[in-house]
């Protein structure tokens, strides 16, 4: 559990520091409200990892079953809060929908590098 927490929370901060690069720089490319964009896919990806991490610790064979229910979770979630968020603020549509795309494949694809290493783990006798 604790693995997740650091490297979900070394992840976030990278993207972070990413953003207040662009930020700095004055480009128009992020969301006002881009912090709270980050916010909720990293306690997204926590709640996913969680789900998967305690699916693997019950049966290893069922790991399938948590990561594609985690995989749906998500999905459901993400098209809820980008449709609502869209028809609130069509003036920034475009650029919230750009960034909730790309922080979307970003952190999906951190979780499926973070679930491939630790499955490895567990696999080959590790903890």
């Amino acid at each position: 559990m604790m693995r997740v927490i650091i490297q979900t929370s070394t992840f976030t901060l990278i993207i972070g520091v990413i953003q207040f690069i662009i930020g700095k720089l004055k480009i128009e490319w992020l969301y006002d409200y881009q912090w709270l964009l980050v916010f909720y896919f990293f306690i997204l990806t926590m709640i996913s990892l969680i789900i998967v991490e305690r699916t693997a610790k019950k049966n290893l064979d069922n790991v399938s079953k948590g990561f594609f229910g985690a995989m749906m979770l998500r999905f459901f979630l993400s098209i809820i809060i980008a449709l609502v968020v869209i028809y609130l603020d069509r003036g920034g549509a475009m650029v919230f929908a750009v960034n909730f795309i790309i922080l979307y494949l970003l952190y999906l694809g951190f979780e499926i590098y973070y679930l491939i290493n630790n499955l490895q783990l567990r696999i080959n006798g590790g903890n």
